[in-house]
């Protein structure tokens, strides 16, 4: 287990995300890591207070391969939505340094497309230095694919 400081999440949920959330669902926060599998590159998730879902992955090498971004977006508003959670955010995270609006207009129509009518789901490019360490896409060299933390205020 890793331990998760509350107040870094907070910043970040709502300074670099932009969201409203209410002091209360800070009070629990979780972290996963999910192992790439079948193709799909390694994620992590963050849920914030059972309401908010936050996946961060990782851009790939060719971010106009077609499927990967559509599969993440089908696949985070369904888990939304089965888990009854208020809020799903898909954050990429580009190599830190990268400019991260190269690309980002494709990226942003295609998420559109598939989120189509969805006020609930939220599409956010950063730089990889942006994120807390514990979101940082991917388990480093050494770590276990399946780490994660824990933390209740």
């Amino acid at each position: 287990m890793t331990a998760v400081d509350t107040s870094v999440v907070e910043e970040f949920v709502r300074g670099t995300l932009g969201c409203a959330c209410p002091d209360e669902v800070f009070r629990s926060v979780s972290i996963s890591r999910v192992p790439a599998a079948a193709g799909r590159p390694a994620f992590t998730d963050m849920l914030v207070g059972s309401r908010l879902l936050i996946r961060v992955v990782a851009m790939p090498v060719e971010p106009a391969a077609s499927g990967w971004l559509e599969r993440f977006a089908a696949e985070g508003r369904a888990s939304r939505d089965r888990h009854g959670y208020n809020r799903f955010r898909l954050v990429i995270a580009t190599p830190a340094g990268e400019r991260t609006s190269a690309g980002s207009d494709g990226l942003a129509t295609r998420f559109a497309r598939v989120t189509a009518g969805d006020d609930r789901t939220h599409l956010h490019l950063l730089a990889e230095d942006q994120l807390p360490v514990e979101l940082r896409a991917g388990p480093s060299r050494g770590e276990p694919a399946a780490a994660g933390g824990t933390v209740a205020k």
